[in-house]
């Protein structure tokens, strides 16, 4: 599952600096977590001719891991200090030169061993050596901790408020699994406890491990997944206001952007949208006040709530359009385009109310006004 997330964020990674490091988190922790497998753990051994050499070199990955993490929040909760390489990377890099001093000329290693943490619990060095690097562990993941929690108050959409959070909770039972493990291996050197609880201990830290892991894929990939179902739902939502657009800008040809082809959705969506009102602001003229009322009293006794509802606007819309086609003089003066603009709307609200419109403008309803509309011209 690791390699499968490492490789899906691949392009991500090539385009964004942001991502880019939690590429390398996610790449170094499943490099980590493959030296685990017996095969690859003693083959480099073997190769190198250095017994338990993968221990090291799983370890420094997953510190690697652990500070890439907190450079991918860094870079969310702290943009303007993200680029630049602060106190917490000379940091690891001692924590790394004092392990590989440690693991090279105090930590006991007469022999090939599969499981390193099981066979040196209770010895001294070793110990140093763990606990140097479950101590930075711990410590990366508390900031990890505290910043992923304080950024997911400010994150706007609900998907990366949620996959922000997740991965916030991962990075805590990270802390639990550093605690566990810290506490477990200082009582065993200081003699408060016995072997007799090595395979529980081990079962328990494996097992906030995994959760951690499992917990933090699942929450980086959620905002993936909330980008790609938007992507689906722009595309809906843009299909369902051709039919509007194209019959509004029939009439209104001049406000259409005759530029190439937009690939994405969202932007699309937004030249949808744009147009639309554009066309809507260029038809207003065409629209009296007496067609307005009547188009309020329709939307009325049809069920609509004029206040709140696009009803009103669609009937005297689609009136005003056919009064512009037939030929017919505007009676008043066009609205500023842009006096509002898309960026002063919710995004979200407003391409609802132009579904809303759309579907009144198309209605039986406006069918209806139109023609009572039309029969009142010609009378």
């Amino acid at each position: 599952m690791l390699w499968a997330v490492t490789i899906w964020r691949v392009p991500s990674a090539v385009r964004t600096v942001k991502q880019r490091a939690l590429w390398a988190a996610f790449a170094a922790l499943t490099l980590s977590m493959t030296l685990r497998l017996p095969g690859v753990m003693h083959g480099l051994d073997h190769w190198a001719g250095v017994n338990n050499l993968s221990t090291l070199f799983k370890h420094w990955l997953g510190m690697i891991a652990a500070g890439a993490v907190v450079d991918f929040v860094v870079a969310i909760a702290r943009p303007e200090t993200g680029r630049r390489l602060r106190s917490r990377h000379y940091v690891a890099l001692t924590a790394m030169a004092v392990m590989a001093v440690l693991f090279a000329f105090f930590v006991p290693r007469p022999r090939e061993l599969t499981d390193f943490y099981e066979e040196n619990v209770g010895n001294g060095w070793a110990t140093i050596y763990y606990l140097v690097f479950v101590v930075y562990l711990g410590i990366a993941m508390a900031n990890a901790t505290w910043l992923f929690w304080g950024s997911a108050r400010h994150a706007s959409a609900r998907w990366l408020r949620t996959g922000v959070r997740l991965m916030g909770i991962g990075t805590a039972v990270g802390v639990l699994y550093t605690l566990l493990r810290s506490g477990y291996m200082a009582s065993r050197l200081a003699g408060l406890a016995d072997s007799s609880s090595d395979i529980a201990v081990d079962n328990a830290t494996d097992a906030l491990k995994y959760m951690a892991i499992g917990t933090i894929l699942v929450g980086s990939s959620i905002p993936a997944f909330g980008v790609a179902w938007r992507t689906v739902q722009d595309g809906r939502h843009h299909r369902k206001l051709q039919p509007l657009w194209q019959d509004l800008t029939a009439v209104t040809p001049d406000i259409v952007l005759r530029t190439g082809l937009l690939r994405s959705p969202r932007l699309r969506l937004y030249r949808r949208v744009i147009e639309i009102r554009d066309a809507a602001l260029a038809l207003d003229p065409y629209a009296t006040r007496e067609m307005r009322e009547r188009a309020r009293t329709a939307a009325r006794q049809a069920g609509f709530a004029p206040a709140t509802s696009p009803a009103t606007e669609a009937l005297w819309l689609r009136a005003a359009r056919e009064a512009k086609a037939r030929g017919a003089s505007p009676v008043g003066s066009a609205q500023k385009a842009g006096a509002e603009g898309i960026d002063d709307l919710d995004f979200t609200t407003e391409v609802e109310r132009l579904i809303q419109l759309a579907q009144v403008y198309h209605s039986p309803v406006a069918d209806d006004f139109l023609n009572a509309t039309c029969q009142e011209a010609t009378a």
